[in-house]
């Protein structure tokens, strides 16, 4: 006799991380999922109800995850909008609608657009905030050195949890203009950090800038 459980296998995809250069304009890019079938048998040997559709579901940064789609198929091309984080999960349904649990999300998929940093040196110490944010497992950090900045002006790029622990010194450059760092969500000991909020602070002489950005594991 057919159980009336249901098992769904997981989303494979993986993290697609797309730069859309020199534009400033919003574009939008189609990635494509690919899942494997709802499985009509479970690791025991007892029969399952066959999906017959996936409801598709995507999680856009941080906001709860939203019904996109309901599909007779294994696949969905979803449009992804630049500058946002975006996870799907599926769930399968079988002939009487009965749904299955949801899958673990995907890895997360974003598109980035450049941003214009402008054709010199900044007037003042600036950080940029970071991207992609939430991220998972590295970020970005954009940072500019103004000109008149003092030799011997101390130059120092840094995350901090939130209990006020430095856990990474990145390298910076005091040459005048714009940078760009990459933190891969290491400490200084090269250990992986845990998901959760961190805090980036640039110093540049007398001025301080910090930003806060999530790491999502």
């Amino acid at each position: 006799m057919m159980s009336n459980r249901m098992t769904l296998g997981m989303l494979m995809i993986g993290m697609a991380i797309l730069l859309l250069a020199g534009t400033s304009l919003a574009q939008e890019t189609e990635i494509a999922f690919h899942w494997a079938p709802s499985p009509v048998f479970s690791p025991t040997g007892d029969a399952l109800a066959p999906a017959v559709s996936y409801e598709v579901w995507v999680t856009r940064d941080t906001a709860t995850p939203e019904l996109l789609a309901t599909v007779r198929d294994t696949t969905y091309t979803l449009v992804v909008e630049p500058g946002i984080v975006h996870r799907l999960s599926v769930r399968g349904l079988d002939a009487s609608g009965r749904p299955s649990p949801m899958s673990d999300p995907s890895d997360p998929v974003y598109v980035e657009l450049e941003q214009d940093r402008g054709e010199g040196p900044p007037a003042a110490a600036s950080l940029r905030s970071n991207y992609p944010n939430p991220f998972n497992p590295e970020t970005r950090i954009v940072y500019g050195v103004p000109s008149d900045l003092a030799a011997d002006a101390p130059v120092r790029l840094e995350i901090y949890n939130l209990a006020g622990k430095r856990v990474r010194l990145l390298d910076a450059e005091r040459t005048p203009g714009w940078h760009e760092v990459v933190w891969n969500g290491t400490d200084d000991s090269g250990r992986a950090t845990s998901s959760g909020m961190y805090v980036t602070r640039f110093v540049a002489g007398s001025r301080v800038e910090t930003h806060k950005m999530t790491m999502l594991k």
